[in-house]
């Protein structure tokens, strides 16, 4: 193309190009969530006003904007209700609502043509959008016919949209996983691996380059408890009717605090609070606090500490209302205020949860969303992420937890991921597997099943999901965690950790006032999976690595006898660390002590392996001190 006249009048009325054609082709569909098209056409300008005669729809434009100046464009609409404006694939205006933003800014080069997409969608009452534009030294004006054109490209993706060839959804990463045994696709062999202080587990393979006589078991936690801890409206009558909740632990008392969801109605509910002494008993009644705003469902809060620079905001609450995760702060957990009128994270399904990931510095929020997809049939329910450092602007979320029908039985969904716990370089999260074509019972009535199975990422943006169960629901008809066993909280307390978990008796949807109720279930602090060896002895060796440490424990469980030892590149023994220059471990610790006859420190920056012989042995990692 050639724009040599463009220097002086960029936006001439003539065409830039034999290419394109004048306006913005659209495709309109008879719902708000670009579903069932309706109608085609080409607008030469962005100015809709359908009053109150059409209701509930939704539109989409593509096509190019050629760009007026070199200096920044500030973008503004009027909107009723939702609108998104996309320039060159990136977000301009993220005004999905009504309370959501109108403006946005953007630069580029004078004379180019950027691809514009403009998204609108109408939830009822009257509906309208005008789209203006505003150049440094110049009025507010709506943006001319002679910026905005198409391509041939264009008009098709918008006819096979109304065909029904194309999803009118825009595309969404996809940075999920199943795990696979023997893949490990975080490490590179011909770099080692660089370990810091902390744990570091074996629950994926990231840290086993060969083992020879070991297998890889998941450790389910065993049920200790047979009630549960937070009742439904029989029982106690705590008034529990979801599966969500949030346990923190008082740093300066010790005392735990629970918040979980009691009901309004079968759409609407408040937060429930209560206290108790070991994270078992509590102090009752319970107490029901004061809305920030209207609540349907969610109950995600994080605690900052107390040396958070604005202690009017210490707590954070995250739940679902409208059309996406609403964010509200607090001072003490108790008394909540909106950090914004609107949903700061747009998700078209009702679950919502928010971590501050401290290795990374930010915020992550895991959402749920219904939707079609590739690997699966029909819509299920697909968990996403996205991050922020602020909580109120967001990156573009991406998928975290998806299913593949050629991997699992019947139709695999996710009631979202949650109690996350930073372990190392891991990070471990809890996903709520949901089956609702299954039944509780065999022959009974297919009224949805559920159970939790481990993920973790390495970089807090890719995740692994296992598809074995981690925790299961409860073997015998009648108990009262029989059909959905959701762990929702990770809380370490000393050697353990405390998980607490949402169960229902009999199906998903049956009886939720009474039947959904809260228990607990603890474990050794990261017995998540093992690497175990029986009577036979195994070997385990890990890449190269560099350990920057001044001393190392292993957490086992050794019946029988579990020895360490670092060798070189060559597989060759380092002087002071061979198997005969450390003492043998026997005995059940998350920290036995490694002792060898060479000092640890002495290896630091120098590429080595790590090789454990097992005897009876479950292995579960290693923690490195400095």
């Amino acid at each position: 193309m050639i724009f040599a006249a463009q220097t002086c009048n960029p936006l001439r009325a003539e065409a830039p190009s034999d290419e394109l054609k004048p306006g913005l082709p659209w495709v309109q569909f008879h719902s708000s969530d670009f579903a069932r098209p309706a109608e085609s056409g080409v607008d030469r300008k962005i100015d809709l006003d359908t009053g109150t005669q059409i209701q509930d729809y939704s539109r989409v434009w593509k096509g190019v904007l050629k760009w007026p100046a070199d200096d920044p464009v500030t973008f503004a609409a009027e909107a009723d209700d939702g609108l998104e404006l996309w320039i060159d694939d990136r977000l301009v205006i993220d005004g999905w609502g009504p309370q959501r933003p109108r403006e946005g800014k953007w630069t580029a080069q004078a004379g180019r043509l950027l691809p514009i997409e403009i998204r609108f969608c109408q939830m009822g009452g009257t509906a309208h959008l005008r789209l203006f534009w505003e150049r440094q030294g110049r009025p507010r004006e709506p943006i001319p016919e002679a910026a905005l054109w198409h391509r041939a490209e264009d008009a098709r993706h918008v006819q096979d949209m109304m065909a029904g060839k194309a999803d009118a959804a825009r595309p969404i990463a996809d940075k999920s996983r199943i795990y696979v045994p023997g893949t490990s696709p975080a490490a590179d062999p011909l770099q080692p691996i660089r370990l810091g202080a902390g744990p570091h587990l074996f629950v994926d393979d990231h840290l086993i380059a060969s083992s020879t006589g070991i297998t890889r078991k998941v450790n389910r936690p065993e049920r200790q408890l047979k009630e549960p801890i937070v009742t439904g409206r029989k029982g106690k009558g705590d008034n529990c009717f979801q599966p969500y909740m949030s346990i923190l632990r008082d740093e300066k008392t010790g005392r735990f605090r629970i918040w979980y969801g009691v009901p309004v109605n079968e759409s609407r509910s408040r937060l429930g609070y209560m206290e108790s002494d070991d994270g078992i008993n509590w102090i009752r009644p319970h107490r029901v606090l004061d809305d920030p705003g209207p609540i349907q469902f969610g109950v995600s809060i994080l605690d900052e500490g107390p040396n958070f620079p604005d202690a009017t905001r210490r707590f954070k609450y995250a739940y679902w209302w409208g059309d996406g995760m609403m964010i509200a702060a607090s001072p003490d957990g108790l008394a909540w205020k909106l950090i914004a009128p609107h949903p700061v994270v747009r998700h078209n399904h009702d679950i919502c949860n928010i971590y501050k990931d401290r290795v990374r510095d930010r915020y992550m929020a895991i959402c749920s969303t219904y939707v079609t997809g590739p690997r699966w049939s029909g819509k299920r329910r697909v968990t996403v992420q996205s991050v922020s450092k602020d909580l109120l602007h967001w990156e573009p979320a991406w998928r975290v937890l998806t299913p593949d029908d050629s991997q699992e039985e019947g139709e695999t969904q996710f009631y979202a991921m949650c109690g996350f716990l930073q372990r190392g370089d891991l990070l471990i999260g809890m996903v709520k597997v949901l089956h609702d074509d299954f039944a509780a019972d065999p022959g009974g009535p297919k009224a949805g099943v559920g159970w939790t199975s481990l993920a973790w990422s390495r970089d807090g943006e890719h995740w692994v999901r296992d598809r074995e169960v981690f925790f299961d629901r409860h073997p015998t008809a009648g108990e009262w965690d029989h059909a959905m066993a959701w762990i929702d909280w990770q809380l370490p307390v000393g050697d353990e950790v405390y998980l607490y978990y949402g169960g229902y008796a009999r199906g998903h949807k049956i009886n939720r006032f009474e039947e959904r109720q809260i228990g607990l279930v603890r474990m050794l602090q990261d017995r998540y999976v093992a690497r175990q060896a029986g009577g036979t002895e195994g070997l385990l060796r890990t890449p190269p690595v560099l350990l920057e440490a001044k001393g190392m424990t292993v957490n086992a469980q050794v019946e029988g006898e579990l020895r360490v030892r670092l060798v070189d590149s060559t597989g060759r023994a380092l002087p002071g660390f061979d198997w005969t220059d450390g003492e043998p471990i026997r005995g059940d610790s998350v920290r036995h002590a490694v002792r060898w006859k060479g000092d640890l420190a002495s290896v630091t920056g120098q590429p080595v392996r790590l090789e454990f012989r097992l005897r009876e042995v479950h292995l579960f990692g290693f923690d490195l001190n400095r």
